[in-house]
């Protein structure tokens, strides 16, 4: 459904039922638990006023006052619903587990005759999806980033801006691809719609070019540390460096697209949820790697022309030479691995209802044929008990990425994340955790069953952690 369109255009897909169980009942009892914190509940400007909501003395309760708010024509939002909701937070992890990039999920109310913002343009590409009640949306096809840091009035006088309008009626649903100008408003009815985002701004070249300037200048530069330090902001356009590469991207539009853009296959899916650089197929890392000279080689130009010799300070206080930074970045080998490590490690620990695995299926299926085998067994000690015939298997819906990150004088340290929790492992345990967890590379189980005997030696004190952990499933036998 999303695939002709997905990174490149608005769509809209009419549907007939909602596909989201959320109902007027949900959103007033929520008002009557949450409707007293403002980091839930927020209640917009008025649309004509612009001034702020100020409940009359008379209202006593939070769904009293809102009910009042809304009476008076102010929308609302609740934030973060995939954060404190069942019904949210059911959406993000399926959301995130289809399409493999972090979600935030936002619900709007909104009364006849009212609207929530007027033009602007999102960071991050979202999908608006009606629940009930309707809302006129008017979408234009000049993206904001073709005209970076003007007005939205600004782009529609001075580019050839065509739109639409879009009436969405419940079950509907409407994409719109970060940068696109939007607006919406309600007629002669009230509206209900769910704005879930998806953050794919974090991982488009843009980004990734951000990301190895920082190295370029710094090379000791770590993941973990850059992604919690908080210098990873590409969205952040106050900054100067990403308002600089900002630039660049209206001058060379495929900036704004994922690695792999070029790519027949789901490349969003194999950069995100590949163990490690190692469980890139051939075939995408080479259209990756072509993808990546071509854009440097433009950038370079374009940032030429706008004058690419000037310092900028970075976050950290660092100054840097943009002329120098994308030389190191066009003749430096690791800097792209380093940058597709980031993007994988960045997506999962972003998202922050991610799935815990556990093993209780499996762990039901093997003690059901022999109960008596495990009486007082520590689940540590498991994976001694069994056969070699055993077969085991990468856990369904797990992100797990293995980290390897050195220097000229010390060598590289192994880190497996599994679901954003961290185990050190051995350098001589990773071929057994490469074998385990790859799903593309060949030579692995590429999420496929295996026994305990096709593992990698080395995997004596790995594998009681992955099955402990649940990030491997014992496949149960068949009767």
């Amino acid at each position: 459904m999303i695939k002709p369109v997905f990174e490149k255009t608005w769509a809209h897909f009419p549907h007939s039922e909602a596909l989201v169980e959320i109902t007027l009942d949900h959103v007033a009892g929520w008002i009557r638990e949450q409707g007293n914190s403002e980091e839930v509940l927020e209640i917009l400007p008025h649309p004509v006023t612009q001034k702020s909501f100020k409940a009359s003395k008379t209202s006593k309760d939070s769904l009293q006052q809102v009910s009042e708010a809304f009476l008076q024509g102010f929308s609302m939002v609740f934030n973060s619903l995939h954060k404190w909701s069942e019904p949210g937070a059911r959406l993000a992890k399926h959301l995130y587990a289809s399409a493999h990039l972090p979600v935030d999920v936002y619900m709007y109310l909104t009364p006849p005759h009212s609207h929530s913002y007027g033009m602007h343009s999102d960071v991050m590409d979202a999908f608006m999806v009606q629940l009930a009640g309707h809302k006129v949306w008017t979408v234009c096809d000049v993206p904001s980033w073709m005209a970076p840091n003007q007005r939205p009035e600004v782009i529609m006088k001075n580019f050839n801006v065509s739109c639409s309008n879009v009436t969405l009626q419940g079950g509907d649903i409407l994409y719109l691809p970060f940068g696109t100008l939007h607006q919406a408003r309600t007629d002669t009815d009230f509206s209900m719609h769910l704005t879930v985002n998806l953050e794919r701004q974090y991982y488009v070249w843009q980004s990734l070019f951000l990301a190895m300037i920082h190295k370029a200048t710094n090379p000791g530069l770590r993941i973990k540390k850059f992604v919690s330090s908080g210098e990873f902001q590409p969205d952040d356009h106050d900054l100067p460096l990403v308002s600089f590469l900002a630039k660049l991207a209206a001058m060379v539009p495929e900036l704004n697209r994922m690695p792999g853009f070029s790519f027949a296959e789901a490349s969003t899916s194999i950069l995100l949820t590949s163990l490690s650089n190692q469980d890139l197929p051939k075939q995408y890392l080479d259209r990756v790697t072509s993808e990546f000279q071509d854009l440097a080689t433009r950038l370079e130009a374009a940032a030429s022309s706008l004058g690419a010799s000037r310092t900028v300070r970075l976050p950290n206080g660092r100054s840097v030479s943009l002329s120098e930074a994308l030389g190191k970045i066009k003749t430096t080998e690791t800097l792209l691995p380093w940058a597709l490590q980031l993007a994988r490690f960045h997506a999962m620990v972003h998202f922050s209802p991610v799935a815990k695995p556990h093993q209780l299926l499996s762990l039901s299926a093997i003690r059901s044929r022999n109960p008596t085998s495990f009486t007082d067994l520590p689940l540590l000690e498991l994976p001694e008990t069994l056969p070699d015939t055993t077969q085991l298997m990468r856990a369904p819906n797990l992100r797990a990425v293995l980290l390897a990150e050195g220097s000229i004088d010390v060598p590289p340290q192994h880190k497996l994340i599994i679901n954003q929790e961290t185990f050190p492992i051995h350098a001589t345990e990773a071929p057994a955790a490469e074998f385990c967890l790859s799903l593309f590379a060949a030579k692995t189980a590429k999420g496929r069953p295996f026994t305990l005997s096709q593992v990698p030696k080395g995997s004596a004190r790995l594998l009681p952690k992955l099955i402990s952990f649940g990030a491997l499933q014992i496949v149960a036998e068949q009767p």
